[in-house]
């Protein structure tokens, strides 16, 4: 194989697939971290809580929340709905509302 051809693969259209699924893949990795951290902290996890808290201002939790909205839904989906319908374990309520006011009171 010559030095020639290895450059082959490397042109401007194979970056960009390459960008494109390392893009998606952060979100859907990055999208499931978030997610799992709000849904727990809905469901009244002291632990939870505390590490949004030490880790996120309002505002960063904000703009995740909204970056990641759909991911959310697909855990809480996931997370909150299935085992609630399937095995009648309690359902937590889906409210961001309440959940923003409860971690940052002073705002």
């Amino acid at each position: 194989m010559t030095w020639h051809n290895c450059l082959m693969f490397y042109n401007i259209e194979f970056s960009f697939w390459y960008l494109l699924y390392g893009s998606v893949l952060t979100y859907l990795v990055w999208g499931f971290i978030v997610s799992f951290e709000v849904i727990l902290a809905m469901g009244g996890s002291a632990v939870a809580r505390e590490w949004i808290k030490k880790h996120h201002t309002y505002r960063q939790l904000y703009q995740e929340v909204r970056v990641f909205y759909p991911m959310i839904w697909l855990g809480y989906l996931f997370l909150e709905l299935l085992p609630h319908y399937l095995f009648k374990a309690p359902l937590t309520a889906y409210d961001m509302d309440r959940l923003f006011e409860e971690l940052y009171k002073e705002r």
